[in-house]
């Protein structure tokens, strides 16, 4: 969602089922994969101070989705 800039589930749909379909040995390798995949976009666009892996480490950290409670931009 934050790839394509919308919170609109409907537009959105084809990027989430791609990525639904992406296979991980199990839910933390996943956790793992989306929370760099969100620090690198947060860092790229200065949304986050520091770095990737500062971002990586801190456990506050989340999507502008999940922080909004799934409010739009």
């Amino acid at each position: 969602m934050s790839e394509i800039g919308t919170d609109d589930e409907i537009a959105a749909m084809d990027c989430i089922s791609q990525e639904l379909g992406r296979p991980f040995p199990d839910d933390c390798a996943a956790k793992r994969h989306y929370k760099r995949a969100l620090c690198e976009g947060a860092v790229s666009r200065q949304a986050v101070a520091g770095s990737v892996e500062s971002c990586l480490a801190d456990e506050d950290f989340m999507g502008y989705t999940v922080r909004n409670k799934g409010v739009g931009n």
